[in-house]
């Protein structure tokens, strides 16, 4: 059992990156069980703050801030990033991401700190006609990508600057799970709600991965730590498409979906109406021509490396859509109002 194989690891003091964002408050729940000290460092407060050993209030640009972050610690986990698809400028995805892992390279240089995890993404691959794996050439075509890529290169060079510096990437897909408000959150809220219609056939693949699962495979990466850089995806299987996403999910809230769709093309121009209206009033509209897009082109990501590894994830793909789908019922359908701005607090 993978609880009995980490008794017998050294426990290290842990300083967690974006520990107050969604994946964030998972991970550290979950190292602290493993026994791990977590320190956690988010410009946050966090919700659960008794599964820390320690929090720090900041922002990764603030070099005292990091130096005070770093002191005593052991590895790194670094998930705070600029994500979102609107309303954050170039710049702005540059200076964090960037910027910001140039800050926390170099005070883990000063604190002599080998070990680092970094969550980057699957958009550094751009856009691909088949599936990618970690051999596909990375060309990404968003500001969000281009910046992850550049960051993923800052840490590179760090590595080559000492032999003896351990360094994990992973890059992952959509990550959903009980507590999360974005994009499988949208999703459930309008087959509930009885807003949903396919746009599109739904026959495109979306690789997806539960949140549950990409901590535990984290937690798998950091016990294997070696000297080097290694690059991991992380998506669940079986890799589903659209329509199957859809139907798992009414499925578990016990609901209906349309049977017609309409046709992509149709829908993309209706929705170009709130993209212009978004760009008058500055307003994120939950539907734009972007997102239909987004939704109906396929995006598979083979994550075959790490279960070659020895990784098998804990929970079913099904299970997860099931426990958010419960979460939602109980809770999610009316906790709108506290929908999270995610800004730097997770990946």
């Amino acid at each position: 059992m993978r609880g009995a194989e980490l008794k017998l690891n050294k426990k290290m003091k842990i300083l967690v990156i974006g520990s107050s964002g969604f994946i964030g408050n998972y991970l550290c729940d979950r190292l602290s069980y493993y026994g791990h000290k977590v320190i956690g460092l988010d410009n946050k407060v966090p919700v659960k703050r008794d599964i820390l050993s320690e929090f720090i209030l900041g922002n990764i640009l603030n070099p005292e801030v990091v130096e005070k972050a770093v002191k005593e610690v052991e590895a790194i986990v670094l998930l705070a990033a600029k994500h979102h698809d609107f309303g954050i400028s170039k710049d702005e995805f540059f200076n964090v991401n960037v910027r910001g892992m140039e800050n926390i390279l170099k005070c883990a240089s000063e604190a002599g700190i080998m070990k680092f995890i970094f969550y980057s993404t699957v958009a550094v691959y751009g856009k691909v006609e088949t599936f990618s794996t970690e051999d596909t050439p990375a060309v990404p075509i968003s500001d969000y990508g281009k910046s992850k890529l550049a960051a993923e290169g800052t840490l590179r060079e760090w590595v080559s600057q000492e032999p003896k510096r351990e360094v994990v990437i992973i890059r992952p897909v959509v990550v959903f799970g009980p507590g999360n408000f974005a994009n499988m959150y949208n999703l459930i809220d309008k087959i509930y709600r009885g807003r949903f219609i396919f746009a599109g056939e739904g026959q495109n693949i979306k690789s997806v991965a539960y949140v549950e699962n990409l901590v535990e495979a984290t937690t798998f990466l950091l016990e294997r730590l070696k000297p080097g850089m290694e690059i991991y995806n992380y998506s669940d299987y079986p890799q589903m498409n659209t329509e199957e996403i859809a139907r798992n999910i009414a499925r578990y809230l016990s609901c209906e979906i349309p049977k017609f769709k309409i046709p992509l093309g149709l829908a993309m121009a209706a929705a170009s109406i709130f993209d212009l209206m978004g760009k008058i009033t500055g307003y994120n509209f939950p539907i734009t021509a972007n997102r239909i897009k987004k939704f109906n082109t396929p995006t598979i990501y083979m994550s075959d490396k790490i279960r070659k590894a020895g990784f098998n994830p804990p929970i079913e793909l099904s299970e997860g859509f099931k426990r958010m789908a419960e979460w939602y019922l109980q809770s999610g359908k009316n906790a709108q109002q506290i929908r999270q701005k995610d800004g730097e607090s997770e990946s």
